[in-house]
């Protein structure tokens, strides 16, 4: 059984994935799922003249303890698959800042295929580097990239605590 709950005022509910709010204009319940993505791939609802991104209301649908207008930097909603658009609530999790700027995708123009892993000209060595709290944090060179990406990835689940 779906159930209706408000969040804000508003009356939604949650079925096959997607999250419905109940437009008193229409007298129709509207998928938010199909609203169009920012430029940065995320989807945003206007309430009460307000925008929310669309993940932060579904982990409210299913945690109603969770303060939604907390923004404070230990109070963001990540996605664990990276996908903005992806809103499932079994891809979300409630995570620090710090935490969230760690789980994306690398950058383009790189040298590396891996997240912080790049060459050192000078050395020739392939070079591990994370940010924690704002700062780059040296990890060590290594022979060949895919040592220095374990290297990295051991720091970054030490880091998320996995």
């Amino acid at each position: 059984m779906v159930k209706n709950i408000l969040i804000l005022g508003v009356d939604f509910k949650y079925e096959d994935n997607n999250l419905y709010r109940y437009s008193t204009y229409y007298k129709k319940w509207c998928c938010c799922n199909d609203v169009k993505p920012n430029n940065k791939g995320y989807i945003n609802i206007g309430i009460n003249k307000k925008l929310y991104k669309l993940h932060r209301l579904v982990y409210k649908y299913h945690n109603e303890e969770w303060d939604i207008t907390d923004t404070s930097k230990n109070n963001q909603i990540d996605h664990i698959n990276i996908n903005p658009l992806d809103n499932r609530i079994e891809n979300l999790r409630v995570t620090t800042h710090s935490k969230n700027q760690r789980n994306k995708n690398k950058k383009k123009n790189c040298s590396s295929k891996y997240i912080g892993v790049s060459w050192h000209k000078q050395n020739s060595k392939w070079e591990a580097r994370i940010q924690i709290n704002g700062k780059s944090k040296y990890l060590g060179s290594f022979d060949n990239e895919e040592q220095a990406y374990l290297a990295y990835k051991k720091k970054y689940d030490e880091l998320m605590d996995l």
